[in-house]
């Protein structure tokens, strides 16, 4: 079984008297910075001018360019898109690192795919919320908290684990549990839900009913629109995957786990093409042509 933390492991007075830098105030680092906050940890947002600078000082939150953020902390949480890490990195964040610190990523992406060049005395953090950041921040206030993939990538000072478990702890995982992983782990189940086809799945089955003479009302309110489908997962994660046909009609699990079952070729063939996104994510084939 893998190691799952509950709030038990962390011991948040580790942050006390260190100062973080929250990388980014998007949805993710507005919901770390304010759950950080209130968990009573100081915090320094670094963000360019836009916006999302404009509103983290109206959150009342010490905010400046973000080389100056890195130099006034101890831990940062590079909460920016994947595709401008690397440069952000490189120019901003990089050259302003103590030693003894630590860098968080929020998603395996850019270590995964070695991305960045980050120095031998920091230690590389992972803490990925399964969660978008309106979530991350209502789940602290009501107490539930939230899943994420936790990992130490390199320990540069022999306690990562034990910082990586404090952050963890006062931006609310651990009351939900964070399970353990790895950068390469959370990488590949991140782009695979990203890369194979659901949305245009659901899009090829509305076409195809209005096709044979639905509406498109009556298509969209069967596949999205209703709301129905955000039901559906909220039992998929509470009941299972298949346990939650037991609150269907019979027809309805006849139909789901018999007339939609496919053949043995076709289903050969759907693993091989998924078989074929999951290469194109491990060999780098995706960042590259992503990078381009």
């Amino acid at each position: 079984m893998v190691k799952m933390y509950k709030v038990g492991d962390g011991d948040a007075t580790l942050l006390e008297g260190k100062t973080v830098s929250v990388i980014g105030y998007g949805n993710q680092g507005e919901a770390w910075a304010k759950n950080l906050r209130d968990s009573g940890v100081s915090v320094v947002v670094g963000s360019v001018k836009d916006e999302s600078y404009e509103r983290s000082i109206a959150d009342s939150f010490e905010t400046t360019d973000i080389a100056s953020a890195v130099k006034a902390a101890d831990y940062h949480l590079l909460l920016v898109p994947d595709e401008i890490m690397p440069h952000l990195f490189e120019q901003e964040i990089g050259p302003h690192l103590h030693g003894g610190g630590a860098i968080v990523v929020a998603s395996g992406y850019n270590i995964s795919n070695k991305l960045l060049d980050y120095p031998g005395n920091v230690d590389v953090l992972m803490i990925a919320p399964r969660m978008i950041g309106t979530g991350v921040r209502s789940t602290y206030l009501d107490g539930t908290g939230f899943p994420s993939l936790v990992a130490v990538h390199h320990d540069a000072t022999g306690r990562a684990g034990q910082v990586m478990l404090a952050l963890a702890k006062a931006v609310g995982t651990l009351n939900r549990g964070a399970f353990q992983s790895s950068c390469d782990e959370e990488t590949l189940c991140d782009l695979f839900n990203e890369h194979f086809g659901y949305v245009y799945s659901l899009r090829r089955a509305y076409e195809v009913l209005v096709e044979a003479g639905a509406s498109p009302e009556a298509a969209l309110l069967e596949f999205w629109a209703s709301g129905e489908e955000m039901e559906l997962a909220r039992v998929h994660m509470t009941h299972g995957l298949f346990h939650q046909l037991a609150l269907h009609s019979q027809t309805s699990q006849y139909g789901q786990e018999v007339t939609g079952r496919l053949g043995e070729a076709d289903e050969r063939a759907e693993r091989e093409r998924l078989r074929k996104i999951i290469e194109r994510i491990q060999n780098g084939t995706f960042a590259k042509e992503w990078a381009e």
